[in-house]
């Protein structure tokens, strides 16, 4: 049964994969915009899409998608729901990849200054033949694959001065420290996303560590 959603609505999602059995999270949150009948179908798949369409097909094999888990985080607390999307979920770039703690960050900006108004996404799976030492190879497949996929969440979540459509969701930060770390989180935590910016230079993320955590 599609579950509906009503205008500021907030939503978190995780994005969970796996390499080397190794969870890997990205965790996403969407402010609604303009009412939707689908959640679903109107943020969660339209979020997959990006993943399945531009990173899946150039993420070392030694990666995959899993699911999607979404809920409901303010103004009140939902119930959490598991989608696992259609298609090729393994990676179908090079088998040899760099350590699980090894991610392409993406940084999102917003229009307000401050750092709890900007945020970081770090994506996993790289590729040992996309890189140049400390950096990613930006005329690899890999590259191309994650500016992309950045495009593609740009295109889909991030909404400046045009007008809304129907079925709107935006891509935002969440502030703990603002909003709170209980749930359901205040409202005033969440900062609409202005832009995003992909780095060629390869970062850590220790706790993706194998045996650590994601």
């Amino acid at each position: 049964m599609p579950i509906a959603g009503s205008v500021d609505d907030r939503w978190e999602v995780r994005v969970i994969g796996e390499q080397e059995e190794q969870e890997t999270d990205n965790v996403l949150h969407f402010i609604e915009e303009t009412s939707t009948t689908d959640v679903e179908l109107n943020l969660i798949l339209a979020l997959a899409t990006c993943f399945l369409e531009h990173l899946v097909p150039v993420t070392s094999s030694a990666w995959q998608l899993k699911e999607l888990r979404w809920k409901k985080v303010s103004p009140t607390l939902g119930p959490e729901f598991v989608t696992v999307p259609t298609g090729t979920l393994v990676g179908a770039g090079n088998a040899a990849a760099l350590p699980t703690m090894n991610s392409v960050v993406v940084s999102k900006r917003s229009a307000e200054g401050g750092r709890s108004k900007r945020g970081r996404m770090f994506l996993p799976g790289i590729p040992e033949n996309a890189t140049i030492n400390s950096h990613l190879d930006t005329s690899h497949a890999f590259w191309l694959g994650v500016v992309a996929f950045v495009a593609c969440v740009a295109e889909k979540f991030i909404n400046i001065g045009e007008p809304l459509g129907s079925d709107q969701f935006a891509l935002a930060v969440y502030s703990r420290k603002i909003g709170g770390a209980t749930l359901p989180f205040g409202g005033t935590g969440f900062t609409k996303v202005t832009q995003l910016r992909p780095d060629s230079l390869i970062a850590t993320t220790r706790s993706r560590k194998v045996g650590r955590g994601r």
